[in-house]
Order: structure tokens, then sequence, then C-alpha cells
């Protein structure tokens, strides 16, 4: 037994759904025999939905057994195929319920990392609420359309240094009305003509809860890690271990970057060093100890924050206002960075 023996013997085994085999569509990235009953097969596949994984699990054992020996131990490497090399850092922003200042914090996180030299984009995937363009400031802007090898291609609107794509692009503020499959086949046909060139950061402004969506925009994309924003109370955490569990489960599994905790408390400009935890205190911050996930930090409740998202101009950016307000995104934006370092030196 060697590995172009084993080649060709998997060269019956046929991918589902397709009329390839897998040797041909180039999902074996290689076989690693380490004795006559014991071999691994390194896998790469671009849809890494746990039905297609299992099938083919399935399949090989099966045509392995069959051709060579019942006693051989099959061992199988996933790794999910990245499709856009060129974006090195793609990062999902998250939330278990509406209404937590998900897109707020994405769109200040973009902004910062623009500012601080890198290449940013950031996809508004909430197709249901996009909220993305006013808070950049470009509600009323449509994408230029170009056509490259017969495949027309959408280009990003840029504000702020930051390549932007919304959804409302298209719709222009009209509900969605769409059904789960509908919204999926729209995702997925418009994701892949977008032209976003060569970035360093690609945020991602996930819709809130879990849904078709979410496996969609997991299965497209290989995630760097995803970060998940909520408010203190107990109704909002019970969301977030929700949306800790679909982020775990097979089929998914993208690190967790860690948690942020929006409207931890609120500040009266008259008496900045009393604070008010309208919504309950520090509940994300235990939930992170209780569950040995990163708290990225917290932020107030502040008047400057929301007339800075419906101006159009993330506060990170805005140089006129009080340092110690900006200084709550700066400390998150520090520990994002520590995280991430940490996930690509344990090669996640």
């Amino acid at each position: 037994m060697d590995n172009n023996h084993l080649k060709n013997i998997l060269k019956e085994v046929i991918m589902p759904g397709e009329n390839i085999n897998i040797i041909d569509k180039g999902i074996i990235s290689n076989i690693e025999i380490l004795n006559n009953k014991n071999i691994i097969i390194y896998l790469s596949l671009e849809n890494p939905a746990l039905h297609i994984r299992n099938k083919i699990y399935e399949y090989i054992t099966n045509i392995i057994h069959k051709k060579i020996s019942n006693d051989i131990k099959i061992n199988f490497n996933f790794k999910k195929f990245n499709k856009y090399n060129n974006i090195k850092n793609i990062i999902a922003i998250a939330s278990g319920k509406g209404g937590v200042g998900k897109s707020t914090i994405a769109t200040n996180i973009a902004a910062y990392l623009s500012k601080q030299g890198f290449k940013t984009g950031i996809l508004d995937a909430d197709i249901y609420g996009p909220s993305i363009p006013i808070m950049f400031n470009i509600e009323n802007d449509y994408p230029t359309i170009i056509n490259k090898n017969g495949i027309n291609n959408i280009i990003p609107i840029i504000n702020y240094g930051v390549k932007i794509f919304s959804f409302n692009f298209f719709i222009q503020n009209k509900p969605s009305v769409w059904r789960g499959p509908m919204v999926s086949k729209i995702l997925h046909q418009l994701i892949k003509n977008i032209y976003w060139e060569n970035l360093d950061f690609l945020i991602i402004d996930l819709p809130p809860g879990t849904g078709d969506i979410h496996l969609s925009i997991m299965q497209e994309f290989l995630i760097t890690g995803v970060i998940i924003v909520s408010t203190p109370q107990k109704i909002s955490i019970s969301d977030v271990k929700k949306t800790i569990a679909m982020f775990n489960i097979d089929n998914i599994k993208v690190p967790i970057i860690g948690l942020i905790e929006n409207m931890a408390f609120f500040i009266d400009n008259e008496f900045p060093n009393k604070k008010y935890f309208l919504f309950g205190k520090n509940g994300i911050k235990k939930l992170s100890n209780n569950i040995n996930i990163p708290f990225l930090g917290e932020i107030p409740i502040l008047e400057i924050i929301c007339e800075s998202s419906d101006n159009g101009y993330p506060i990170i950016l805005n140089n006129n206002i009080n340092y110690n307000y900006k200084n709550y995104f700066i400390f998150i934006m520090n520990n994002i960075f520590e995280q991430i370092n940490k996930l690509i030196l344990n090669g996640n």
C-alpha cells in the first residue's frame, strides 16, 4: 500500500452532489501512511457542511475497507479551504439579540483599523436591518459595478479609508421579506462578486441571533474569529450563550476572540465619576470568567456615541471629544489584537 495506490482507489469516490471524483476535485491535500493498519487523510473543502464531510468520510472508509482491508484505521484531518487568499484576517461581529450596539462596535473597529494603517473592509451582512451605511454616512450611495472577464464585480464604497459593502445598497431601506433559503442564495451570489482587492482585515457585521445567514457566512469564509457583543442584562446573556453554542457546533467551529459588554453603565456628564448600572452590573464580564472566554472590555451608554453613529462619523475618529470616551474602544482594540495574535500563534 502506497500513496499512488490509495489515490487510484479514491478516484472511485464521487463528490456528493457533483460529477467529479475527490482526487480530481483536489480536496485530498495529503495522505500519510503510518503503517499497514493506520493512515491519515488530509482534506481541504470549500463547503465545510457537516453532512457533506460525513458522507465523504463514509465513502472513503467504505472503499478502502472494500479494496484493501477492513483492518485499516482511517483518521481524517479536515481543514476548510480558504478561497479568499487576498484577505488576511476575517472577523465576524455577532450578537445574541438585536439592539445591543453590534453595528456601532463593528463600525468603530473597522474605522480604528483603517486609522492605524490597515487595509480594511466591512461587510454588512445584516440583510434584515442594515445600518452600516448610516454609520458611515453613505446611506444614499450606490456601489459601482464593473465587468471583469465576463463577471460583474461590485466595487465597495470607500469612506474613512474603509471599503464598505451593505445589502442596503440594493434594497434601499425597503423591507427584506424573504425566506431563509432565498436570503442565503442572494447572500452567496452577492458576496462572491464583491471586489475587495487585498485586505488586512474584513469585518463582517452579522445579523443578530442564529440562523441561515450565519451558516452561509461561516461556510463561505474562513473566519479568523468572532467577537460577541451584548448588554449585561440577564435576558441578553441567555442569548449570548446560545450564540456561543452555535459557533462551537461541528459544522461551524469558529474561534471566539472574546466578549464585549456594551451599554455597561450610564455616565451623567454632570457627575462623570458616578456610574449607573441600568441593565445590571458586569453580566458579560462574569460570564466570560465562568466560561473561560476573553473579556475584551466594556462600553458605557454615552450620548456622544449615539450622536456619532447617527451622524455617520465613528466616535473613534472624533478628536474633539473627551479622550476617556474613545479610550473604551482603544482598550478593546488592544485586547482584540492580543487575542488574534494568540490565535495565529496557536495555529487557528
